[in-house]
């Protein structure tokens, strides 16, 4: 081969290798995790341990408690009622079944402002009267105002607090969502632990004052081998072994 045209072929191969090695550069830059260090604090996230749970009405009708078990399913919350008078015609098999397949029960009932805080807290206190010692604490489910102001709606839920907690000797839960709080109102209920219902990827967005969520609801449209269809899958800040300790 000529002199010139080996030359040629060698330059040709330089420059071959050359772009190569620029275009592998320009990926692994573009590839490199980068660094955010102004990215904000968010205290709706929660980084240690997280345990899988679900809660359920009469709406996943019959459900194979064992199996539900066995896909992972640490808790649940059981709907008792939807305010004072409708009762949730699944509860007592639910209650009944979670416990025997080992899944932590908890009851929730979903709250009315405009009806009977007694009433409403009477059906939960008598659901709950011979409830076991390895149960969840019972949870108000606030997702409605009743035609009432934000205000109003925490210290009628605060009366049911106030009620059942004097009555089971245990500190309810509060479930409710960020929307029903846009302005504000739900600082008489910040003392009791937080269910947080919000559907994202992302960390949760909290209501004043609650700082930390203890229970988060993250998707209406779960599936759970034993449940047909959609489900509510939750998490609990923590190990197993956490959540039976915060009975």
């Amino acid at each position: 081969m000529p002199r010139w045209s080996s030359l040629i072929v060698r330059k040709a191969r330089l420059v071959v290798l050359g772009l190569a090695l620029g275009a592998a550069a320009a990926a692994a830059m573009l590839l490199r995790p980068r660094a955010n260090p102004a990215a904000p604090e968010r205290p709706g996230c929660h980084l240690g341990p997280i345990t899988p749970g679900i809660d359920v009405s009469y709406h996943q009708e019959t459900i194979d408690w064992p199996r539900v078990q066995r896909a992972g399913i640490r808790f649940a919350f059981i709907r008792l009622s939807d305010g004072a008078a409708l009762r949730d015609a699944m509860f007592a098999t639910n209650w009944a079944e979670a416990k025997q397949a080992g899944v932590v029960r908890g009851a929730y009932q979903f709250f009315r402002p405009d009806q009977s805080i007694a009433a409403q807290a009477d059906l939960m206190i008598a659901a709950m009267r011979d409830r076991d010692r390895d149960d969840l604490p019972p949870v108000i489910d606030i997702e409605v105002d009743g035609g009432f102001e934000p205000t109003t709606v925490a210290e009628r839920a605060q009366a049911w607090i106030e009620r059942v907690r004097g009555r089971l000797g245990v500190e309810p839960i509060v479930y409710t969502g960020s929307d029903l709080w846009r302005n504000g109102g739900a600082e008489p209920l910040g003392a009791q632990a937080l269910w947080i219902a919000h559907y994202t990827q992302g960390c949760p967005a909290l209501p004043a004052p609650w700082t930390r969520w203890t229970f988060w609801q993250h998707t209406d449209r779960g599936a759970v081998p034993g449940i047909e269809g959609s489900v509510d899958l939750d998490l609990f800040a923590g190990t197993l072994g956490e959540l039976h300790a915060a009975r």
